[in-house]
């Protein structure tokens, strides 16, 4: 199926990237269902992983349920806590897997949202005014095709709730900014060269989301590493 998905993703990318963005339900009533031909090995995969984290559950709470009625063979208290680490890097694993399944069923995202300098726009609750643009742009002399070309982009938001809650934030380039259960992604500005006189209005384009698996990400992730070291301390203390 991965090996069917990989041709699919590298000849026809165009059909399967919207899901980033419109999120799987509604991909899959549009994109998905349209190209089934060209989108059945995502589906597919959906429902293998569906298999493998039922597996993974299964098994790694039976080895549990057997580890914990051994626990009496245990000499030291530390060495019992010990065989836990790789089954909770499993459990991890699990939760992580929830958080995308929640996230593509139920998160929401607003595309193309446009906002000008000292503007404002209202996004799920949110107001967001563009208090300052920034754009540097390269005038090193060197690289003559860089010349007078955007090399870094900053963005001012202003961010305020109904309920007055307010933050003050930079946004930039794979550097969301992160409020009131959204997260606001820079997908474009202008302009985008620093010619000057030409009479190019200063804006950009926003996405924001509002993801509903984020939660179970970083406590997959939070107890994915106290696993790993457990898991570790166990392998060194073995050695020492």
């Amino acid at each position: 199926d991965l090996i069917y998905g990989y041709f699919m993703l590298k000849y026809c990318g165009h059909i399967v990237e919207p899901v980033i963005d419109m999120w799987f339900i509604k991909w899959s009533v549009t994109w998905g269902k349209e190209s089934l031909s060209k989108t059945a090995w995502l589906f597919i995969l959906v429902g293998l992983l569906f298999l493998l984290s039922i597996n993974a559950f299964a098994c790694t709470t039976d080895r549990v349920i057997k580890l914990w009625k051994t626990r009496k063979s245990f000499k030291r208290l530390s060495r019992f806590i010990m065989r836990f680490g790789p089954h909770i890097m499993h459990y991890s694993m699990l939760i992580m897997f929830l958080g995308y399944l929640v996230s593509y069923l139920f998160s929401t995202t607003y595309l193309g949202k446009v906002l000008l300098p000292l503007k404002t726009i209202q996004v799920a609750g949110t107001s967001i005014k563009l208090n300052k643009l920034e754009i540097d742009y390269y005038k090193g002399g060197r690289l003559l095709n860089m010349e007078n070309r955007a090399m870094d982009v900053r963005a001012e938001l202003l961010l305020k709730t109904k309920d007055n809650k307010q933050d003050l934030s930079v946004l930039k380039f794979n550097e969301p900014v992160l409020f009131n259960n959204l997260s606001i992604h820079l997908k474009n500005f202008s302009p985008h060269t620093g010619s000057g006189g030409m009479g190019m209005r200063k804006f950009i384009v926003l996405i924001i989301k509002h993801d509903a698996g984020k939660g179970f990400y970083f406590m997959g992730m939070v107890l994915f590493t106290f696993g790993l070291l457990i898991y570790a301390w166990e392998k060194i203390e073995a050695i020492i």
